[in-house]
């Protein structure tokens, strides 16, 4: 004897994976929602812990900092092995992330945003693949799971 989990024709559990399916971009958006602060933090770890842009590119290969700034940072106590974008700290607590209608990016709304993507490249605020793969698989897809269960159950 076959164990019915759904009470439910083929043709409803049909039904309810197409409204699921179409309400794939919203489940996203509230998903991103809930993640912006690990995804920023992600960002934030790559460059101060790591000196990586999104690429994985270590930043001190292609735009090393200058002399004077190497000075300024060791009288401040902060790394000068690697570049980290994180002299006040302002940069690093104003990023956030910014949603549009073909997917998020993350941007920061110091004023130094334009001059420090300019100068070290849009990676500044990638994730890198790990950390992109990590966050799909940790926080958005168990999130997607929910949805999905929940519409099999015709919950939505």
């Amino acid at each position: 004897m076959a164990v019915r989990i759904y009470n439910a024709s083929l043709r409803n559990l049909e039904y309810r994976l197409r409204r699921f399916r179409d309400l794939i971009p919203e489940f996203l958006e509230d998903a991103l929602y809930e993640v912006e602060p690990q995804i920023v933090k992600a960002i934030q770890n790559q460059l101060y812990q790591r000196g990586i842009d999104g690429w994985g590119r270590k930043i001190m290969d292609y735009q090393p900092y200058t002399p004077v700034t190497i000075m300024i940072k060791k009288r401040k106590g902060q790394p000068t092995t690697r570049v980290t974008l994180k002299n006040t700290g302002a940069f690093y607590a104003d990023m956030h992330i910014v949603y549009t209608s073909d997917g998020f990016y993350v941007t920061s709304a110091d004023k130094k945003t334009e001059e420090l993507k300019t100068k070290y490249g849009p990676g500044i605020f990638r994730l890198t693949d790990e950390n992109f793969i990590r966050l799909v698989r940790v926080h958005i897809r168990r999130q997607l799971q929910r949805e999905a269960r929940k519409a099999l159950r015709g919950d939505i």
